[in-house]
């Protein structure tokens, strides 16, 4: 069932429950990163201070501290005198930034079929199983979440520390698009079949199969933004 947006208000409260470990302002661009990444701000939209206070009840302090954040994580962009808003990309951008998810992926798939071993891919086959009762629930946010935890399970069968520790840094403005393009999905078997290839290709250390698959992924979600790869 999807959330309404009071729901997912509610729910971003309580991530900022004052028992939290992490301090206010990770808290609240924790809360304010998964608004961008699922839709809830759209690219270009101004974020302002004064909203944000008035929502949460904390001072500008760690109200901008949550903001610097993702403008650091280049989610938004600060402009003197106007505030933050959401990134918003050019078409030209959006292709740069899944050539890079392509090029990532493809790497990864590669070395996992060196290293994959029979628990690794019953992890991956599991969160695969979960994507497709997602699927069948129309469940937008879940399908991106376990998308993004299936990159990741991807790049730590790699075994390359690096790859898996630099995913996130290098594909965060992608996630708002992939939002987008799961939203305008209307044929299940477009998810779920590059991973279920990719996962048949791990298994039998086809690293051909494996890239082509990998390929597949970043394609697939372009198509569905209605834009062509260039490659």
């Amino acid at each position: 069932m999807k959330k309404s947006p009071e729901a997912r208000l509610a729910a971003s409260a309580a991530v900022l429950s004052p028992t939290a470990t992490r301090s206010i302002g990770a808290s609240l661009a924790a809360v304010l990163r998964e608004r961008i990444e699922t839709g809830f701000y759209e690219p270009g939209v101004w974020i302002r201070e004064s909203a944000l206070a008035e929502e949460f009840g904390y001072s500008n302090g760690p109200i901008r501290d949550a903001l610097q954040v993702l403008v650091g994580e280049g989610l938004l962009i600060k402009e003197a005198w106007r505030g933050v808003r959401v990134v918003e990309l050019s078409d030209k951008e959006i292709i740069e930034i899944f050539q890079l998810r392509m090029t990532l992926l493809d790497l990864a798939a590669e070395l996992a079929c060196h290293h994959i071993g029979k628990d690794e891919l019953r992890v991956g086959r599991a969160l695969l199983k979960k994507v497709e009762a997602a699927l069948v629930k129309g469940d937008i946010p879940a399908q991106q979440s376990l998308g993004n935890q299936l990159c990741h399970w991807l790049c730590d069968c790699s075994q390359n520390g690096r790859l898996g520790s630099s995913w996130d840094r290098l594909t965060s403005q992608s996630r708002m698009y992939i939002h987008v393009s799961l939203k305008a999905n209307d044929d299940p078997a477009k998810i779920l079949d590059p991973w279920q290839a990719l996962l048949d290709a791990l298994e039998d250390r086809d690293v051909v199969r494996a890239r082509a698959a990998a390929r597949h992924l970043s394609r697939r979600t372009l198509e569905g933004l209605g834009l062509n790869f260039g490659l």
